[in-house]
């Protein structure tokens, strides 16, 4: 690696290269001798000569090479020359190895993060009582380039972003869930047939957690004829809990206790562990609703940790301890202060609910602003919806939480309102009996217009999530049918034990039925240097996780999906906009692929643009999520084209548009890359947090102008700004400025009465691609065209 720990050289100009093979698999070199290409002898250097990956071996780098057309750095004369010197993206590549090889020398690896094992907090209720969990400190930190200004003559430096997160781990293990919490003596505890059945319906394919390395684990099988005592570690002639004690120094509580929990491992190897040393992953609804005030780090907590992470990753005299100083000892260094910018806060764009503006003071949260608001439409003109209360069999008084949801609904006087009683009632069950009932009523009933699905859900095992839900989701967005869930484990709103609290989630659930049915709750106003009409595009790309599949018997990556959210806003007149003009679409595609959008993307906007017969936009800005810093230039020139194109060709087959298009010019177009998964905090001088809508432009990218908004501060927590990239902007709308329509946007999302990170239209893209993403068709089955005008996925 050349240019050592300083600035990567740049490489120099190379002439076109000849057309070349896809390397094969070499033969293996005889003993002693290096290996070599089977291409004119050339020694590889195990790094791709077209991208920046790197690799362990040459078999690896040559199966890379021949899937990609790649081609790899080699070297003609192996004796006596240098290798050329590493370009930008492989040095901070290389750092960042380096890094990581540091942190883990000392730290237990959790994920991407890094923490230490033995320091943990376990919160308590007002009570005095454990919540059940222990958090742990973990440590994340990336090597990255930076520069004060955009000017292309100011050098790169490399910055070290280090934060602070929050890892969450249950102190009840498995055998406490399976045994009973509190059970003097699980070693007695026996299973018959039925309760093994339970206990694999339950659990087979789901995730737990190793309590003593942090690993992940898939469960396909549980050994309930066994115990750690007693099942022998395959080649070690040892038992599974001599194994522990000896190799691991970890001595079993309850060595004798059955089952032996069967996880799926590396290369699809089983491997067998005590249940005490498991604990489930997912957190109980109880504790999910307080992670912000028990999971969370305060500004000056957070700055303490990354000056211990500095201080361990650097250390200085006779203070170096075990596992630090790798980075000195390769030529890295790190500056004594933290980087200082400027930070200029943006003031609140003007947010009206039915004619009336938003306070200042209610500028972070304006729900009971919003309950108030009257719209004042006539009865006459309003549209009656045909609701179906879908309610599970064990909800009671469902009837008194329906006449409250129509009453707040109603209560608004906007364009759609609930009947006095639901056009129809169907009694669902879990599972199978839920979803089960709603296609017998759907598929057995001849179904009015106007239909609203309201269903009232109480998942099984007390969960947060319904097994139910995408798969009722997926059904009814066949027929375009708007739906609701109200899930009675968050809150019983048939028995409320806090009537207020209860009157805000619902209250929360009757401004999302309106804005399904495409009202636009409240307007906030844009920049009017942008011209009008304007096209707002968002992108995004869910990728589930990864789950056991037992017929395949491995951790299978179901497909991942993208969506296009295309918002059309003409008029910067509230009242010309009490209706929202939003089309979108998904497309299921490869598992982990995030590029070549730019097919989805055209067909997106240019039906858009026929939905709602708009045949000449006059401006266009399109959000994209999830690019990182290496692929944006690729992205950017695969999808602006394709927008380019769909804009250029939306007068073709809409009503009116003859007279327009004739010579008309390209519609200016702006192109921003959004990157919420960083490690960047802002903090002030004093450790403290910066306000909600603080804006940074001294921390810029190493070739596109770069932004940071800081859309939320939490309370509880240390708030994560935004990075924004400006890839491309068209003269005309330079002055737009883009901070300030993204801060603007940042308020319309309507599903959040408040500040969000991500303007609107990429923040619908996430939350539609994840709907999309969860449904076991992978949403190919929604009807695109009936949900125009509706943001029927919130």
């Amino acid at each position: 690696w050349a240019g050592g720990a300083g600035a990567a050289a740049a490489a120099a100009p190379q002439p076109p290269p000849p057309v070349r093979a896809a390397p094969q698999c070499p033969p293996s070199p005889p003993a002693g001798q290096p290996p070599t290409s089977a291409l004119n002898e050339l020694a590889l250097d195990l790094r791709c000569d077209d991208c920046i990956h790197s690799f362990v071996d040459e078999n690896a780098l040559i199966m890379h090479c021949r899937e990609t057309g790649h081609f790899p750095v080699t070297d003609r004369e192996r004796d006596g020359m240098v290798s050329r010197a590493a370009n930008r993206e492989e040095l901070v590549q290389y750092a960042n190895v380096v890094l990581k090889r540091a942190l883990g020398e000392k730290l237990a690896r959790w994920g991407r993060e890094y923490i230490d094992p033995k320091s943990s907090t376990e919160p308590m209720d007002r009570n005095g009582r454990s919540l059940g969990v222990r958090v742990f400190k973990a440590y994340s930190c990336e090597f990255g380039w930076n520069k004060p200004n955009p000017s292309k003559a100011e050098p790169l430096r490399l910055v070290l972003t280090a934060d602070l997160r929050a890892k969450v781990m249950r102190t009840k293990s498995l055998l406490d869930v399976l045994c009973g919490e509190g059970n003097p003596n699980p070693e007695r505890t026996t299973f018959d047939a039925r309760a093994q059945t339970q206990i694999k319906n339950a659990w087979l394919s789901e995730v737990v957690i190793a309590t003593y390395d942090k690993r992940c684990y898939s469960v396909v099988d549980f050994v309930f004829d066994k115990s750690p005592a007693t099942l022998p570690v395959e080649g070690l002639g040892m038992s599974h809990a001599d194994y522990f004690a000896k190799k691991k120094d970890i001595h079993l509580k309850h060595p004798n206790a059955r089952p032996m929990v069967v996880v799926q491992g590396r290369n699809n190897t089983r491997i067998h562990l005590p249940c005490e040393l498991v604990c489930g992953n997912e957190l109980d609804p109880q504790i999910k609703m307080k992670l912000p005030s028990i999971a969370s780090f305060t500004p000056d907590v957070r700055l303490e940790g990354i000056e211990e992470m500095r201080r361990y990753l650097i250390p200085t005299g006779k203070s170096k301890r075990a596992g630090g100083g790798l980075l000195t000892s390769l030529g890295f260094g790190l500056a004594d202060a933290l980087i200082k910018v400027k930070v200029t806060r943006l003031s609140l764009p003007v947010i009206t609910a039915a004619g009336l503006s938003v306070p200042d003071k209610m500028g972070g949260m304006w729900a009971p602003f919003i309950a108030r608001a009257n719209y004042k439409v006539n009865p006459k003109y309003a549209v009656a919806l045909n609701v179906v209360l879908v309610g599970h069999r064990n909800i009671r008084n469902y009837g008194d939480v329906y006449n409250k949801i129509r009453d707040m609904v109603n209560g608004h006087n906007a364009k759609f309102r609930l009947g006095d009683k639901p056009f129809a009632y169907v009694q669902a069950g879990d599972k199978n009996d839920h979803w089960g009932a709603v296609e017998r009523y759907f598929g057995g009933t001849k179904i009015p217009n106007n239909v609203f699905v309201l269903d009232l859900c109480k998942p099984p095992n007390r969960s947060a999530t319904d097994p139910a839900y995408h798969v009722v989701k997926s059904y009814l967005g066949r027929g375009g049918y708007l739906s609701q869930f109200v899930n009675f484990n968050t809150y019983d709103h048939a028995n409320p034990r806090d009537v207020n609290k209860s009157g805000l989630i619902l209250q929360g659930v009757a401004r999302q039925m309106l804005s399904k049915c495409g009202v636009r709750v409240w307007w906030v106003n844009i920049p009017r240097s942008l011209p009008l009409p304007a096209v707002f595009v968002g992108v995004d790309v869910f990728h589930a996780p990864r789950k056991y599949d037992p017929k395949a018997g491995r951790r299978m990556a179901k497909e991942s999906v993208a969506a296009v959210i295309v918002q059309i806003i003409r008029s910067h007149s509230p009242e010309e906009n009490s209706i929202v003009e939003v089309y979108c679409e998904t497309e299921v595609r490869a598992a982990g692929k995030e590029m070549e959008l730019g097919s989805v993307m055209s067909r997106t906007v240019s039906n858009a643009l026929k939905a709602f017969s708009l045949p000449a936009p006059k401006s266009c800005v399109i959000w994209r999520d999830g690019v990182g810093d290496n692929t944006i230039s690729q992205v950017a020139a695969q999808e602006v084209p394709a927008v380019r194109s769909a804009l250029a060709t939306s007068g073709r087959g809409v009503v009116g548009a003859a007279a327009v298009t004739g010579g008309r010019q390209k519609v200016p177009l702006a192109y921003i890359i959004c990157q919420k998964r960083i490690n960047t905090k802002l903090l002030t001088e004093d450790g403290k947090a910066v306000p909600c809508g603080a804006l940074v432009t001294d921390l810029q990218g190493a070739d596109y102008r770069t932004f940071y908004i800081n859309g939320t501060s939490p309370p509880y927590s240390t708030p994560k700004p935004a990075r924004f990239v400006l890839v491309e902007r068209d003269p005309p709308l330079a002055n737009v400025s883009p901070s300030q329509l993204s801060w603007a946007l940042c308020h319309d999302y309507p599903n959040w009465t408040g500040p969000i990170k991500l303007p609107s239209p990429v923040q619908m893209a996430h939350k539609l691609a994840e709907l999309a993403g969860g449904m076991p068709d992978n949403g190919e089955s929604l009807d695109h065209e009936k949900y125009a005008g509706k943001i029927y996925f919130l």
